[in-house]
């Protein structure tokens, strides 16, 4: 399976599972000039961005490892604008992480759900 559909993939895995939890999912591949915001959701009160990372064996690491600096700063970016353009800016959020390991016939053999991986430091994100 190639990257795109692996991650196209998993993301609908993801949107199960979460679903399942009781996420209500709001958006799925939402694009912004800063980036991609795999999933919206929201969790009782709180709008939820989650980044689905998706790995099909461990050559390249764990899912986790995947999310620096630059890219937490892009998702705080996009998500930003979500808010701004939704007139969501009153609403707590937060940033989940899910990273979830398929086998090669894409059977889902492990995840990991990390709720309110990360925080906003302050910065200018625009």
């Amino acid at each position: 399976m190639d990257r795109r559909r692996l991650g196209n993939y998993g993301e609908f895995i993801a949107r199960r599972l979460l679903e399942e939890r009781g996420y209500r999912i709001l958006h799925q591949k939402y694009y912004t000039r800063y980036g991609e915001l795999d999933l919206i959701a929201k969790d009782g009160t709180q709008i939820v961005f989650v980044e689905v990372k998706t790995r099909s064996g461990k050559a390249y690491g764990g899912g986790l490892e995947a999310i620096t600096k630059r890219k937490r700063n892009h998702l705080v970016r996009a998500a930003l604008y979500f808010l701004q353009q939704h007139n969501y800016q009153d609403l707590p959020c937060r940033f989940d992480i899910l990273a979830l390991e398929l086998d090669r016939q894409g059977k889902l053999l492990t995840y990991q759900l990390i709720t309110d991986a990360f925080g906003v430091e302050g910065g200018n994100y625009y």
